[in-house]
């Protein structure tokens, strides 16, 4: 049910009436976890997005199973033990974007909406940066994600290997018409 809301919203977005959408679908996502015994690190580029640049509304879609890590033992457990993803297929990120100048080579930005991980739907605020070039936008964001507040439970065993925040990488390419 959630996956068919998802592709309503952003059906809607790419039927704009005033055809003002750029999508991008060869996002790339980033986590970094850094603990006291491992770091991790894993990279999708299976992610999409819409983004209406007059009226600064957006969405990012992330498929969970996306993420690729250095050990395929490290991925198992992810999709299995902690995202869940047969449950969880994707994260994504519903809102709008203010601060963009679409006359000025780079503009700081601040994307503000619901993000939705683990089935958990929190209220974010996350600053970042447009970079305009011809006809391309590249939008560029690193936050800081709290495991906890999307109710991904980490055992106690792993607790040194596993951040309780997890630092995250965004950049989607957009090319205008």
């Amino acid at each position: 049910m959630k996956k068919l809301l998802v592709l309503c919203f952003i059906w809607f977005y790419a039927c704009d009436a005033n055809g003002q959408t750029i999508k991008s679908e060869t996002g790339y996502v980033k986590f970094f976890s850094s603990a006291l015994i491992e770091d991790i690190t894993a990279e999708n580029r299976q992610a999409s997005a819409i983004f209406n640049p007059t009226s600064g509304e957006a969405v990012f879609l992330i498929p969970i199973t996306g993420f690729v890590f250095e050990k395929s033992l490290m991925q198992e457990h992810f999709n299995e033990n902690y995202m869940e993803s047969d449950k969880f297929p994707e994260a994504y990120f519903k809102g709008k974007i203010t601060g963009f100048s679409p006359s000025q080579a780079e503009s700081s930005v601040v994307a503000v909406g619901e993000m939705t991980i683990h089935g958990i739907t929190r209220t974010i605020r996350v600053p970042g940066k447009i970079f305009r070039s011809g006809n391309s936008l590249r939008m560029e964001a690193v936050f800081e994600v709290a495991v906890a507040d999307y109710k991904v439970e980490i055992p106690k065993l792993m607790f040194q290997k596993i951040a309780e925040q997890v630092e995250v990488t965004t950049k989607f390419e957009f090319q205008y018409p």
